[in-house]
C-alpha cells in the first residue's frame, strides 16, 4: 500500500522541518513561537527607536528642539554655565523714540502752522525735549515764526549738501526746529532717495527728543500722506467755515482708508463765539462715524483774535508775548487735553519693526 502524502491534523506541513534542518520546530513548537514573538518585539522597538532618531536629528536640524547632552538633562550646558560660554539667546532690543504728533489741515490759512509753533514752546516749557519739524515742503514759514533765519534748510540735507546738525536750529523760544524750504519747486515733489533721505532724518530727530512734531502741509498730496501715516497721533486743524471742514474730512478719510489704527484729534480755530467749535467739531464727528468708521478726538477752540492776524514778522509767539490772553488760555488747554489723548507724550519704547523711520519706510512703498 502507498503512503498517504496528506500530513496528519495538526502537523507541521514545512518539509524542512521534517528532513531535519530546524529540528527545534518539532521539538519544542510552543518555545519557538514565544522565541518568534519575542524576536518581533525586539525589531520593532529597533525600529521605535530609529524613527524616534530620524526625527530628533529634523528637529535639531530645523531648530525646534535643544541638543541632548551626552551628561543627560543636567549635564546640558554644563560646560557653558562653568566657563561662561552658554550661548543665550540676545534679547530683542527696543529702542526709544519720541511721540510723533502730525499737524495737519485741510486747505491754508486755518492756522496750522499758528499752532504747531506755539504747541512746540509750551511743551518746551515742561521740561520736554522737543523738536518741530517744517514738514511744509516747499512752503515752510516756522521759521518766520519763531524769530529764525535759516542759512540752511531742510532742501540743503535732501539734495545732499548739508547734514542734520547743520540745519537743526535752536530757536530764541526754546524748541528746536528743522526748517523746511520756501519757494523751491522741487520740494513739492521729491524723489524716493529724498524720502529715504527724509525717514532717516526722522529717525535720528525721534531717537533723539522727547515730542517730534510734524507741522505737514494743507491737503492730500502724496508726501503729506505719508508723514501723516507715519505719525503716531494727528490733529487736524480746521474752521467753522463749510470748506475748510469739508477739506478736513477728506484728510480724515483719506489717511483712515491707508492705516485703520491711525488716531485724530481736532482743533477748531478762529471761533467767533464760545462753544460754537464744539458744535462744528460735533457736524465732523458724526460725519466721519457714519462714512469712515473713525472716532475723533475733541481738543478744543481757539478764539478769533484780531491781535493774532495782525502779528508782525520776529515778533515771540503769542503764548509768550500775551501768555493771559484768551488765545494763549486756549492753547494752553488744547496742550492738557492732547496729553491726555495721547498717554505717554513724552518719550517711550517702541518694537524695531513700529517706529517712526520703519512705518515711513513702509508706507512709502503703498504710496509710491
Amino acid at each position: 500500500m502507498g503512503r498517504s502524502l496528506a500530513a496528519p491534523a495538526g502537523s507541521c506541513t514545512n518539509p524542512c522541518v521534517h528532513r531535519g534542518r530546524f529540528p527545534w520546530r518539532r521539538a519544542d513548537p510552543q518555545g519557538y513561537l514565544e522565541r518568534e514573538a519575542d524576536v518581533r518585539s525586539r525589531t520593532a522597538r529597533v525600529e521605535l527607536q530609529m524613527v524616534k532618531r530620524t526625527e530628533t536629528r529634523e528637529e535639531l536640524r530645523s531648530g525646534r528642539a535643544p541638543a541632548k547632552s551626552a551628561l543627560g538633562p543636567r549635564g546640558r550646558g554644563l560646560l557653558g554655565r562653568l566657563f561662561g560660554s552658554e550661548r543665550v539667546p540676545p534679547a530683542i532690543s527696543r529702542p526709544k523714540e519720541a511721540v510723533s504728533v502730525a499737524i495737519a489741515s485741510g486747505k491754508g490759512g486755518t492756522g496750522k502752522s499758528f499752532l504747531a509753533t506755539n504747541l512746540a514752546v509750551l511743551l518746551n516749557q515742561q521740561m520736554l525735549r522737543v523738536t518741530l519739524v517744517d514738514c511744509d515742503f516747499g512752503l515752510a514759514c516756522n521759521h518766520l515764526l519763531l524769530g529764525v533765519t535759516p542759512k540752511q534748510t531742510l532742501s540743503h540735507l535732501l539734495a545732499g549738501q548739508a547734514q542734520l546738525e547743520d540745519i537743526l536750529l535752536t530757536t530764541p523760544s526754546g524748541p528746536q526746529l528743522v526748517p523746511g524750504g520756501s519757494g523751491i519747486m522741487q520740494m513739492a515733489d521729491l524723489t524716493d532717495r529724498q524720502l529715504l533721505a527724509f525717514a532717516s532724518v526722522l529717525g535720528e530727530l525721534a531717537s533723539a527728543n522727547d515730542v517730534l512734531l510734524l507741522d505737514v502741509g494743507a491737503g492730500i498730496a502724496p508726501q503729506v500722506m505719508l508723514t501723516l501715516l507715519a505719525a503716531d497721533h494727528v490733529v487736524v486743524v480746521t474752521q467753522p467755515e463749510i470748506a475748510a471742514l469739508t477739506d478736513a474730512y477728506a484728510v480724515i478719510k483719506c489717511c483712515a482708508r491707508l492705516r485703520a489704527d491711525a488716531r485724530f484729534s481736532v482743533v477748531v480755530n478762529r471761533v467767533l463765539s464760545p462753544g460754537h467749535g464744539e458744535k462744528t467739531f460735533e457736524k465732523l464727528r458724526e460725519v466721519t462715524r457714519r462714512h469712515v468708521q473713525v472716532e475723533l478726538q475733541y481738543l478744543g477752540e481757539i478764539p478769533e483774535d484780531s491781535s493774532v492776524t495782525q502779528r508782525r514778522l520776529n515778533q515771540k509767539p503769542v503764548v509768550l508775548s500775551d501768555p493771559d490772553g484768551a488765545t494763549a488760555r486756549a492753547i494752553h488747554g488744547i496742550v492738557q487735553r492732547l496729553q491726555q489723548v495721547e498717554v505717554p507724550l513724552a518719550r517711550r519704547q517702541v518694537d524695531p519693526d513700529a517706529t517712526l523711520e520703519s512705518r515711513f519706510r513702509e508706507h512709502r512703498l503703498f504710496l509710491g
